[in-house]
């Protein structure tokens, strides 16, 4: 058999994944802790911390990330292109439809000793598939996973369900923790005294900050003894923050506070987008929006262009897709919808809704920025300008997941994302936005075989005709409100180099403060 990197059979793509894992492995390849570290710590205001504290396991968002970088890893990440490299996994390869062989990084450790090892996989598998792990959402992510076992010390086997070409992408959604500090404090102990493999161990983890300090010894150097994350939700306090010298970066900014921020001499980072931003509709509630023709209405009906000229500093543009346009499986021949009340009322109309409609969405209080709220409100005017009343409502955050997770939803409708992140694979919000998930809020049985095709088959060229195909269904049939492509700006003081992202994720180990 052969490498992952080497499986593909169109010759080209062979190559550039070849260079992706050899990139990917020379930008984060160890080299050792660094002589002096500087003193000066790295100070990082995020809209919130992971719930739960340091339990890993309990959500795979971008957001929960920016934290746990810093203190663990996991087995893949991605690198160039949205191509899966090493991480604590330095090889592997598939040798039948349902098994793959992983190489672990050796010489790793945790920050306590424990070795990072074959068992150490072994021991988080074995969690993440027990009966425990179900409250856990990344457990959701190990439905393919049957199991792993030890073939040695450094090497791992594990057994699909069913053959998954995109194995080296799942290994991105969990990090590997030490097994015997698991076991010792338990799955709500760990959560409060974290322990991981990378740059930095937590010192302290409270309600609104976390002190951490280097791991030296980490495969992940750092080059900075201290990092403070600070839990700023107000996106004004983050700015005040970020402008007084309390911070060095102020996460989750929008377009309105460029002015603010570069006026004031920092810099804004602006990170490729790894979602499109939507309102979901609930066409498995029935009712109106279970009509293709009314949500095609819908999408008709909004003056895309104009908003994102207005709220996001054209910045954005107007898409009909629902994959963000640097991804590899983009389709260009898909277009954005067109703004065209006249047809919005006749689809409308030919529905059956002549005089127009009424329903109710939901957003998740707290969690968005002002120039999505905005929209929202834009988007809400121009429904209302084809005869269409949505009434919004904010959702605390703790009910908004109990909807998604558990189905218990009091809308309509819902403000939500198709986020590729943390596999980078294009199919991975259709785990939620199809028949898939246990509690559908959209579902058409016609187009779920295409996706678990597309899902299982190892030709590259037959993979991107298929999800050229579920992309193409999912925009003719108008399956959400698509509005535009995420937008992720943090503004960054002039005093802190190394700031980048790769794919969501801040390279913590190449922060320092000059």
């Amino acid at each position: 058999m052969c490498r992952a990197a080497e499986c593909d059979e169109d010759g080209k793509l062979q190559i550039l994944k070849a260079i992706a894992v050899c990139v990917g492995a020379c930008l984060i390849a160890p080299t050792g802790a660094w002589a002096e570290l500087s003193p000066k710590p790295v100070r990082v205001g995020l809209a919130s911390l992971p719930p739960l504290a340091g339990n890993p396991y309990t959500s795979t968002s971008r957001t929960a990330w920016y934290t746990w970088r810093a203190v663990y890893d996991t087995l893949t990440m991605l690198g160039p292109g949205v191509a899966p490299v090493p991480a604590l996994a330095t090889a592997w390869r598939n040798t039948s439809p349902n098994t793959w062989e992983v190489t672990v990084r050796q010489g790793a450790a945790f920050s306590n000793g424990e070795p990072i090892d074959a068992a150490a996989v072994v021991a988080t598998i074995d969690y993440l598939k027990s009966p425990a792990a179900m409250q856990d959402s990344v457990a959701n992510d190990m439905g393919n996973f049957a199991g792993a076992r030890a073939l040695d010390d450094y090497t791992v086997e594990f057994t699909t369900v069913a053959p998954d070409p995109q194995f080296a992408r799942t290994l991105t959604t969990f990090a590997i923790v030490p097994p015997r500090a698991w076991a010792e404090f338990g799955r709500d102990g760990f959560a409060l005294h974290p322990i991981g493999s990378g740059p930095f161990k937590v010192d302290n983890w409270g309600d609104a900050r976390i002190d951490l300090s280097a791991f030296e010894n980490s495969w992940r150097a750092p080059k900075a003894a201290k990092l403070e994350i600070r839990a700023l939700p107000e996106t004004a306090a983050r700015i005040a923050a970020l402008l007084s010298g309390q911070i060095h970066v102020a996460s989750e900014l929008g377009p309105e506070d460029i002015a603010t921020v570069e006026g004031a001499g920092m810099t804004i980072y602006s990170r490729p987008a790894s979602s499109v931003e939507v309102i979901a509709l609930r066409q498995t509630a029935g009712g109106p929006l279970a009509d293709a023709r009314v949500r095609l209405a819908l999408n008709m009906a909004i003056n895309r262009e104009a908003i994102a000229q207005a709220l996001w500093g054209g910045l954005v543009k107007p898409t009909g897709e629902i994959t963000p346009h640097e991804y590899p499986e983009y389709d260009p021949a898909i277009p954005p919808y067109p703004y065209d009340p006249a047809r919005a009322k006749a689809l409308l109309a030919e529905a059956g809704y002549p005089d127009g409609l009424s329903f109710t969405s939901v957003m998740s209080a707290g969690t968005s920025g002002s120039h999505i709220r905005a929209t929202i409100e834009a988007v809400t005017a121009d429904l209302a300008k084809v005869g269409v009343d949505m009434e919004v409502r904010p959702l605390p955050w703790s009910q908004f997941v109990k909807g998604v997770v558990n189905g218990e939803w009091v809308s309509e409708a819902f403000g939500f994302e198709y986020e590729t992140l943390p596999t980078g694979d294009t199919l991975r919000p259709f785990r939620l936005h199809s028949c898939s998930w246990r509690h559908a809020w959209f579902c058409d049985s016609t187009i779920q075989p295409v996706i678990e095709e597309a899902k299982a088959t190892f030709d590259p060229a037959k993979r991107v005709e298929l999800v050229h195909q579920v992309l193409r269904f999912y925009h003719d049939n108008a399956a959400a409100i698509v509005l535009f492509e995420q937008l992720g700006l943090d503004g960054v003081s002039p005093k802190l180099s190394g700031y980048d992202q790769a794919n969501g994720i801040i390279p913590y180990q190449n922060l320092v403060v000059n």
